[in-house]
């Protein structure tokens, strides 16, 4: 009888933990997908605006040129800092370097670093992964303070 009684309150004891288990697992796959969903929603405005700007004739040109701006680096060369990249070029606006943690990938000509790299002066870093913009600017701005540091929002406007 003790015997019963033992292994039904372990059983007791093993489904309230695993149902905690469970609840506790299930609620950190909604918050990371909730993370996910959020980052791609700041993407889809951000190329909504790329897109009205585009439509309307607005060229990055304008913003170098309104504020003398000649030495550019890019931080992210994901899908956002690819097409960033070639509007800059089409623009004849040339890229001095380019930032990003994937040390193994050829980009072009430019130079590469990474962030634990001392990061040679140019007149403004564009960060293209605009979820994350405050915690890179934070990273790039903690080894290399003498740099600006903008968001690619800040290209295109709000």
């Amino acid at each position: 009888m003790k015997r019963m009684i033992k292994n039904v309150a372990f059983f007791g004891v093993g489904l309230v933990g695993g149902i905690v288990f469970m609840i506790y697992r299930c609620g950190y796959i909604l918050e990371n997908c909730h993370k996910r969903t959020d980052k791609f929603i700041s993407y889809f405005n951000l190329l909504e605006r790329w897109m009205i700007c585009r439509e309307q004739n607005y060229s990055f040109t304008q913003f170098f040129d309104e504020n003398h701006i000649k030495s550019v680096a890019v931080y992210g060369m994901g899908k956002i800092g690819k097409h960033l990249k070639y509007e800059l070029e089409k623009a004849g606006i040339a890229i001095s370097y380019v930032i990003d943690e994937g040390e193994n990938v050829v980009y072009g000509k430019e130079e590469h670093y990474n962030l634990r790299d001392r990061l040679p002066t140019v007149d403004i870093v564009v960060v293209t992964p605009v979820y994350e913009y405050e915690e890179i600017k934070k990273k790039i701005l903690n080894n290399n303070n003498r740099l600006k540091v903008v968001s690619v929002e800040s290209l295109i406007g709000k």
